[in-house]
């Protein structure tokens, strides 16, 4: 009587294995890729902002605080002459007070997305969409050979009843 009992607890235990690697052999391609796309998107910007960006002088107008975040809110005017109100997170560089002059770095083609001249193109963002997709790509390429591992032995649990 042991024993099945025993058996039944191990063939339970293998049911929901198999439930947490079938669901997850879906659903972690899924986010794998949206976690390339995201690396590949702040990438992208990065190099743009490095290769093509125009620095032109702003002034500050506000200075947003919540937390431990704070970002400068700035005004500058563009090459072509529009005037554009945006932010700009400082990362290594101080909080400006309102009216303060400072130089910030553009994209002609995406003038709000600009950057304080001191800070280097963001890169640490495509850094962490690449290290989140190799870890969340190497989990999903071993949650699909566990699967197929047990499809190849017939160990996968007998359907039970609800």
């Amino acid at each position: 009587m042991g024993g099945t009992a025993e058996t039944e607890s191990t063939r339970r235990k293998g049911r929901i294995a198999y439930r947490k690697v079938w669901w997850m052999r879906f659903w972690l391609p899924v986010i794998a890729i949206g976690a390339w796309t995201w690396f590949g998107h702040t990438a992208v910007s990065a190099y743009h902002l490095a290769k093509e960006g125009v620095v032109v002088p702003a002034t500050v107008t506000d200075v947003e605080r919540w937390g431990r975040t704070h970002t400068n809110k700035v005004q500058f005017t563009t090459a072509d002459g529009r005037r554009i109100e945006t932010s700009v997170a400082p990362q290594t560089c101080d909080l400006k007070e309102p009216g303060a002059q400072m130089q910030i770095r553009y994209v002609a083609s995406d003038p709000y997305n600009a950057q304080d001249t001191c800070d280097q193109p963001r890169h640490d963002m495509s850094v962490g969409g690449a290290l989140t997709g190799l870890v969340v790509t190497a989990l999903s390429v071993q949650a699909w050979r566990l699967w197929l591992r047990h499809r190849r032995t017939g160990q996968l649990p007998p359907e039970y009843p609800m």
